[in-house]
C-alpha cells in the first residue's frame, strides 16, 4: 500500500502516541468508514485536523461496518479505504478500528480532542463510557451538531446503484416509465450530486470559522480555461516541468490517487483536467456522472499532488493542451488505446513544443469505477427484492 508512512498498525501507534506526547502536540483523533469519498468528507477531516496538531484517523474495519450495514458492505476495502485518505495534506495518519467499539483505541491514542458527529451519539452509536474517558483525562470531545457540506455514502451508493438497476430494466424492457431515484431523475437532466463546499463555513466545536479552503495551504488552485495560457507561460518562466493529466473522477478510489501522484512524479507541476458534467453526460450516458463538476473538482483539491484544476467542457482536450503547452501528457494505457495513443491528434499537438506523452497502466485493474457500480448495484437489488429472491433461493418445489 502507497504512503504506508502514515499508516498504523496497534504497535506503531503505541510507539507514535508515546513520542507525541513527549512532545506535547496537540491529537486530535476522529473516525468515520469513508467508503465513497466526497468533497464532504474532506472538510470534514480538515475540520478535524484545525482543532490540534495531528490528526489521526480511524478507518472502519471491514467487519464492523458489515455488522453495521450488512453483507457486502463496504464496497471498497479497509487499507485501499485508508490508502486513499494518506493522500490528504492534512491527514497524519490512519488506523483500522471498530466502528462500535472505540473505546480500546481511545485508550491507546488519548486524545486531546475526540471529534465526532453529534448525530452519532443520538443514535448511541457512540458509547456514554467513551466520552466518560476521554472526559476523565481532561481530553475535549467535539460533537458537530451540522455537518456541512453533508452527503453520505449512502446516498451515493443509493444513486449509483439506482442508475444501474434503471440501465439493465430499460436495456430488457425499453424506455419505460420507472422512477427508482425518487424523482431525482424528473427534476432536471443532470443529477449530480453537489457538496458545495466552496460555499460553506468550516465549523469548529462551538463557533465558526470563516476560511477559503481555496486560499489554503492545503489545497491545489482552480484555474480557468481562458487562464491556462497564463498560466502555463508563467510556469515555463520559473523553470517549472508542466505535466497534465485528466479524468471525470467522479468515483473516486485509491487506483485513481496512485495515477495522479505518478504523474506528479513527472513534474514540478500537475495540472489536472475535469470534464465538465455535459461531456461526461454524453460520454457515459443519463444519470452520469454521480457527482457535480464543481463537487469533484474541489475533492481533488484536496489531494497533495494536485496544483491545479481546470474543469473543460470540449469532447477532447485539444483546446487545453493548445493553451497550456505541458511538458508531459500523462494518460492511461490500455490493451485498447496502446498503439491508438500514438497516432492521436494530441500526440500530434504535443509535438509542437516538443513535449511527450507518456502513458502508464491503470494502477487498480481489480478496484474500478464500473465494479463499483455493478456491486453497489448487486446490493441495491437484493435489499428492494429480498423477498422475491428469497423464494427464488428455496429450491423446494412449492406444494398445496
Amino acid at each position: 500500500m502507497l504512503n504506508n508512512h502514515k499508516y498504523l498498525t496497534t504497535e506503531l501507534l503505541v510507539k507514535l502516541i508515546n513520542n507525541l506526547k513527549s512532545e506535547r502536540r496537540k491529537i486530535v483523533f476522529t473516525y468515520g468508514t469513508f467508503d465513497l469519498i466526497h468533497s464532504g468528507h474532506a472538510a470534514y477531516l480538515l475540520n478535524a485536523k484545525m482543532c490540534g496538531d495531528v490528526l489521526i484517523v480511524g478507518i472502519a474495519t471491514n467487519k464492523s461496518n458489515a455488522e453495521l450495514r450488512g453483507k457486502g458492505f463496504p464496497l471498497i476495502d479497509q487499507k485501499n479505504r485508508a490508502e486513499l485518505l494518506n493522500y490528504f495534506k492534512f491527514v497524519d495518519y490512519t488506523v483500522l478500528v471498530d466502528k462500535q467499539d472505540l473505546l480500546p483505541t481511545l485508550k491507546k491514542i488519548r486524545p486531546d480532542v475526540f471529534y465526532t458527529i453529534g448525530a452519532d451519539w443520538k443514535s448511541h452509536l457512540r458509547k456514554q463510557e467513551e466520552a466518560e474517558y476521554v472526559e476523565s483525562y481532561g481530553g475535549k470531545i467535539v460533537k458537530l451538531k451540522k455537518v456541512e457540506p453533508f452527503i453520505s455514502s449512502s446516498s451515493i451508493v443509493e444513486k449509483v446503484a439506482d442508475l444501474k438497476i434503471k440501465e439493465i430494466i430499460e436495456y430488457f424492457f425499453g424506455k419505460i416509465k420507472i422512477d427508482l431515484s425518487k424523482g431525482n431523475w424528473k427534476q432536471s437532466k443532470f443529477s449530480g450530486l453537489k457538496t458545495s463546499v466552496r460555499e460553506e463555513a468550516l465549523y469548529f466545536g462551538d463557533h465558526v470559522k470563516e476560511l477559503s479552503l481555496f486560499s489554503s495551504n492545503f489545497f491545489g488552485q482552480f484555474v480557468k480555461q481562458k487562464d491556462l495560457k497564463t498560466l502555463g507561460q508563467n510556469l515555463r518562466k520559473s523553470g517549472k516541468t508542466i505535466v497534465l493529466s485528466s479524468g471525470a473522477c467522479d468515483l473516486i478510489h485509491a487506483g485513481h490517487a496512485r495515477f495522479y501522484k505518478k504523474a506528479k512524479e513527472l513534474g514540478d507541476v500537475l495540472v489536472l483536467a475535469i470534464p465538465g458534467n455535459k461531456i461526461i453526460t454524453k460520454q457515459k450516458g443519463r444519470g452520469r456522472p454521480i457527482v457535480d463538476e464543481k463537487s469533484r473538482a474541489e475533492l481533488m483539491m484536496f489531494f497533495e499532488f494536485v496544483d491545479y484544476i481546470v474543469i473543460f467542457n470540449d469532447e477532447k482536450i485539444d483546446p487545453i493542451l493548445e493553451d497550456l503547452n505541458p511538458h508531459k501528457f500523462f494518460t492511461v494505457q490500455e490493451d485498447w488505446n496502446e498503439n491508438a495513443l500514438k497516432k492521436t491528434d494530441e500526440v500530434q499537438k504535443i509535438g509542437n513544443w516538443e513535449g511527450m506523452l507518456v502513458s502508464v497502466p491503470p494502477q487498480s485493474p481489480k478496484l474500478s469505477s464500473s465494479r463499483l457500480i455493478r456491486k453497489a448495484a448487486g446490493l441495491r437489488v437484493k435489499e428492494l427484492f429480498k423477498e422475491v429472491l428469497k423464494e427464488a433461493e428455496n429450491f423446494s418445489t412449492i406444494k398445496d
